[in-house]
């Protein structure tokens, strides 16, 4: 398992050779680390899960651009977390928690399987 990185910001061993995609991913650390930040910022946690709709919408079409053979199974994942994020009434420890690791894990593991592919 990786590392949650301290302070929370995006460094080049989250590279996955996409430009747009690591623009979004580096905005996805600033947002989980504003959320961290003022917890109680309503705007902020909508700005994330805006975002995460569109970047997880981004990789797929890429996916499915290129015949990425790990879509469907990756695009689980994406729904999953989805299910879980948009539960969160209450931005508390746990939930800061779970967006980092999540994240870090999903990018290092998940993320990592399609760099220089797409």
């Amino acid at each position: 398992m990786s590392a949650v990185p301290s302070p929370f910001v995006w460094d080049q061993t989250f590279c996955v050779a996409n430009d747009e995609i690591n623009g979004q991913h580096k905005r996805l650390f600033e947002l989980i680390d504003a959320l961290d930040k003022n917890r109680t910022c309503s705007q902020t946690l909508k700005d994330l899960l805006d975002l995460v709709t569109v970047h997880f919408k981004t990789e797929e079409d890429k996916f499915e651009q290129v015949g990425w053979e790990n879509a469907k199974a990756h695009k689980e994942v994406h729904d999953k977390f989805v299910q879980d994020a948009l539960a969160v009434k209450v931005v508390d420890d746990s939930v800061i928690t779970f967006l980092k690791e999540w994240l870090v894990h999903h990018i290092k593991g998940e993320d990592m399987k399609y760099k220089g592919k797409l």
